[in-house]
């Protein structure tokens, strides 16, 4: 029953997940929603071991030896909040931990979910959770590092490009660089439960880009973060920081003819219908970070607390597993239903990029401030 239980919840959220893959833009937003919660039901309902589409099944990740709450413990109710639709990936990988969470607790531990910004931007958020007043929250690392500097080490270009997706997962899940970037965390009043470094950052844009020469004065939409902004100004290009919310508008309106973010973001903001090429730059790769309040965290039995840190790290490998078949996806569907042309980035092409970028990478080493860091990642990303 346990095992079938699981299963169930991971294959939910594998199916909602390449749903969201594979469907259609902005428009038809009402009836991905109704269709990814129907198929949730069904799943969960089942209870069988069918596989998706990418033969994932929550087997391999949701079924252990977790720790086991005392029968007369008390029930504690967490909040949990995000900027995420309620059709997003993260919105799909939270219900599948609520769900995991509640059932390994026997419902002595239980999430409320507050998603698509229900209680405020990323910064009143994570304001709150510091507060005390949203005991959780998940929010990109562009808005974590105004209290947790150390988060701009992952908007470092090229920091991590060309290392294989599992070694990235297991360096950012379990190794020395996770333990000091928790500690980082913990300064901040912060405990951190999950962090998700996997879609890289690429470009699209309504003129080709082959070259250094082709990006000179191009109007790039950023997020509204220091160090992506000076990436692509030393690279000749003009980035116009704007939050995600008006990047739709601002290429219709041609405030901005290009963006800068990852597939997934290109097509749930509509950014594809309103441009013609991809360019796969795969020059960063940034955080997501699931926090919580650190007295809040604290303040839970142990059993409890342990309890909260395996599930989190198990939802957290679920997620990196699906993450380079979605993607794919995403790249995909950018191709075959927005008709976007890719422009092919030449292994030239990216060390030139690289090169111009050496001043901001500088930048944002000297932002983070903190060489053992560094070091360490290197360390463990090269044994």
């Amino acid at each position: 029953m346990l095992m079938k239980k699981m299963t169930a919840v991971g294959l939910a959220v594998v199916m909602a997940l390449s749903m969201t893959a594979c469907s259609g833009g902005s428009g038809s937003e009402t009836t991905k929603a109704e269709t990814t919660a129907a198929s949730s039901s069904e799943a969960t309902q089942a209870g069988g071991e069918a596989k998706d589409p990418t033969g994932l099944t929550a087997v391999e990740y949701l079924t252990g030896n977790y720790t086991t709450l005392p029968a007369d413990g008390e029930t504690v109710n967490l909040t949990l909040a995000h900027a995420g639709a309620e059709n997003s990936d993260a919105q799909f990988v939270v219900l599948a931990w609520k769900e995991a969470i509640e059932y390994y607790s026997d419902g002595k531990i239980t999430f409320t979910v507050y998603p698509n910004g229900q209680l405020g931007s990323d910064s009143e958020m994570i304001a709150s959770c510091l507060a005390g007043d949203i005991d959780i929250v998940i929010q990109s690392g562009s808005t974590h590092i105004s209290y947790v500097p150390e988060a701009a080490i992952f908007d470092t270009p090229f920091l991590l490009a060309g290392y294989k997706a599992e070694k990235i997962e297991e360096v950012m899940i379990d190794s020395e660089f996770r333990d000091m970037y928790n500690e980082c965390n913990e300064k901040a009043g912060l405990k951190l439960l999950m962090l998700k470094v996997a879609d890289t950052m690429n470009l699209t844009s309504n003129t080709a880009v082959y070259s250094l020469d082709d990006l000179k004065g191009l109007k790039i939409r950023t997020a509204q973060s220091e160090s992506r902004m000076a990436f692509w100004s030393a690279l000749g290009a003009n980035p116009t920081p704007l939050p995600f919310s008006e990047l739709y508008m601002a290429l219709q309106n041609g405030t901005v003819t290009a963006q800068d973010n990852a597939w997934f973001n290109a097509v749930a903001s509509g950014a594809g219908e309103q441009q013609k090429y991809m360019i796969p730059t795969q020059h960063m790769r940034p955080s997501m970070d699931t926090t919580m309040n650190k007295e809040t965290y604290d303040s839970l039995p142990s059993e409890y607390q342990s309890l909260m840190l395996e599930i989190a790290e198990a939802i957290n490998r679920l997620d990196y597993s699906i993450s380079v078949e979605k993607e794919q996806g995403y790249y995909e569907q950018l191709q075959t239903e927005y008709n976007l042309e890719v422009c092919e980035v030449s292994d030239e092409f990216r060390e030139e990029m690289k090169t111009a970028a050496v001043s901001s990478i500088q930048a944002v080493h000297d932002s983070v401030n903190n060489e053992p860091l560094y070091d360490t990642l290197e360390k463990c990303m090269n044994p």
